[in-house]
Order: structure tokens, then sequence, then C-alpha cells
């Protein structure tokens, strides 16, 4: 299976860049990070998601992010939210976009195979 792990924050006038760049350090091993005007942007492959899948295991919240996973599922790719505060101290906590308006870290991954990748991310 091969992915594409593009996960995007927005720095809100409030918050410290440094913060937000933490944040995304703590539930990913990125490749490629991208600062922008107000925006951070990393992207990454299969090993970026390591650290997210072994913290899923490890707080055993596999079942809720596999319904996430589905319910954010389309042709190639799938998409949720994190919470930035959570991931700031190292808590993946998988957000709905449509019922929080915080600003949270955005993460969109192209796959070539959607059940694969559910499967190998939440595998028990």
């Amino acid at each position: 299976m091969k992915c594409k792990m593009t996960a995007k924050a927005r720095v809100n006038p409030t918050e410290d860049l440094d913060k937000v760049i933490t944040a995304i350090s703590n539930i990913f091993k990125f490749d490629e990070l991208e600062i922008g005007d107000g925006y951070v942007v990393v992207t990454g492959e299969n090993d970026s998601l390591i650290p997210l899948r072994d913290s899923l295991k490890e707080r055993k919240i596999r079942d809720t992010a596999e319904r996430m996973f589905i319910k954010g599922a389309e042709k190639g790719k799938i998409t949720f939210s994190l919470s930035k505060q959570a991931a700031f101290v190292s808590i993946p906590n998988i957000v709905d976009r449509e019922m929080s308006a915080l600003g949270e870290i955005d993460v969109t991954i192209e796959t070539d195979n959607e059940t694969v990748f559910m499967e190998w991310m939440t595998q028990k």
C-alpha cells in the first residue's frame, strides 16, 4: 500500500507558530514542512503515519478512528481532522470537522486502496 499524507493547520493570530509545529510533530513524522502566511503544511509517506497508528493502538481508540476514516473516505483519499490542542500534548483526538470551529489539523491521505489503509492504521 502506498499513501501520501498531507496535514495542514491554520495558525491563528493568537497562536504561537512553534507550538502549532510542535503539535503536528507530536503526531506525524513528516518529510517536508511548509510555513505560509497563517498556516503550516507537512507532507509524508507511509512512515509518517506510524506514530499516529501506534498512538491509536496504545490509546485503544482504533474503532473510533476507523469510523472517522470511513466517514471521510472517498475514491482514492481519506480526510479527517485532529485537535491541535490535544496534539500539542501528543494525544491524537480525531474530531468531527462539522462540529469543531477551533481550527484543527486537517489531514488528507491519498492512497491506492482505502480499505487496506484503514486496516493498516487500525489493525487489532
